[in-house]
């Protein structure tokens, strides 16, 4: 018997950077998934397999390192004794446009959904949707990564649905599950430029210390908008929604020019001006520099005609929001 574990990806709707230095942030999970498996292995050896950009196996003596850092730091995370040799799979080709991560929270997504089948494995239960599972996840991801980021993909790859996220005192997330407002359409732009986020947070950063003055009132903005349709979310109000969603676009824009990066590059300004054209709102969505840009309107005829008249090299992706958050289930091997 298999047990599988399928984490969502995310999308960041609004509170990007804000979100970094404790203002709250609005975060969709989507339909695109890793997919984790795990099952005991027909010989002593364990077995890996990887599915991304390229695709690795590797096989090793149960109790020893695997050679993916994701693997090893939750197993170690999660230690059991006398597990045996297993044969697992981790496929997150879905949050990948062939050879290029998509913006959607990858990482997240994987650590999710290996933490969630590992536990089942070994025998420790469903992962629990706690606020202390959460924080340890976070910190695992931040391990793994070696960045600081806000922790909001886990959240979504984790919990599902749309969240207004904060993280909190001491670093404790919190999490609140709203309902995304009747009527509201949204578009998922790929762009063909790929994204540096951590070079783009460390431009941040460095903005934040040499320009503190700047960087208060640019981030004092940022949270208000960014509170402003988290409010209308819980309200459901979709014209506010919206109008937060334009406004934040801008103040990426303007932040891209404080820290001299292209936060919006010219793929998503060319993509803006468009949606502006047919009525949509539109920004980046994530730390910029490339990957996706998120569009909204009620008007969801537009919306199709938007999707039909993308610049070269840009692409609609096939989006929706994910209700359920990390699933697992069991297989007949």
């Amino acid at each position: 018997m298999a047990i599988v574990a399928k984490a969502p990806g995310k999308l960041v709707v609004l509170g990007e950077y804000a979100v970094l230095t404790g203002g709250a942030a609005l975060v969709m999970a989507v339909d695109r998934y890793c997919i984790a498996t795990l099952e005991p292995s027909a010989d002593e050896r364990c077995h890996l397999l990887t599915l991304a950009a390229e695709r690795a196996q590797s096989n090793f003596a149960p109790a020893t390192t695997s050679g993916s850092g994701l693997v090893d730091r939750v197993t170690h995370a999660w230690p059991r004794a006398r597990v045996g040799a297993w044969r697992g799979s981790l496929d997150s080709r879905l949050l990948y446009r062939g050879r290029r991560k998509l913006g959607l929270g990858s990482s997240a997504a994987c650590l999710v959904a290996w933490a969630g089948v590992w536990n089942a494995y070994v025998g420790s239960g469903a992962l629990a949707r706690s606020g202390g599972c959460l924080h340890e996840l976070i910190a695992l991801h931040h391990a793994w990564q070696n960045d600081t980021g806000s922790g909001l993909d886990v959240a979504a790859s984790l919990l599902g649905g749309v969240l207004s996220y904060r993280s909190g005192s001491n670093g404790a997330p919190e999490c609140v599950s709203v309902g995304w407002p009747d009527g509201v359409g949204f578009i998922v732009i790929a762009t063909p430029a790929a994204a540096s986020t951590p070079q783009l947070l460390q431009r941040f950063q460095a903005w934040r210390v040499a320009d503190a003055a700047a960087a208060a009132r640019q981030l004092a903005e940022m949270e208000a908008i960014a509170a402003f349709g988290i409010e209308a979310v819980q309200m459901g109000d979709a014209n506010q929604l919206i109008e937060a969603v334009a406004d934040y676009g801008e103040l990426l824009q303007n932040l891209g020019k404080h820290i001299q990066a292209d936060i919006v590059t010219a793929e998503h300004a060319a993509v803006a001006r468009l949606a502006r054209q047919h009525g949509i709102a539109y920004k980046v969505s994530g730390a910029g520099g490339g990957d996706i840009g998120l569009g909204l309107a009620t008007d969801h005829e537009a919306l199709a005609v938007f999707a039909s008249v993308l610049p070269p090299g840009c692409e609609a992706l096939s989006v929706g929001i994910d209700a359920a958050g990390l699933v697992m289930e069991e297989q007949s091997a």
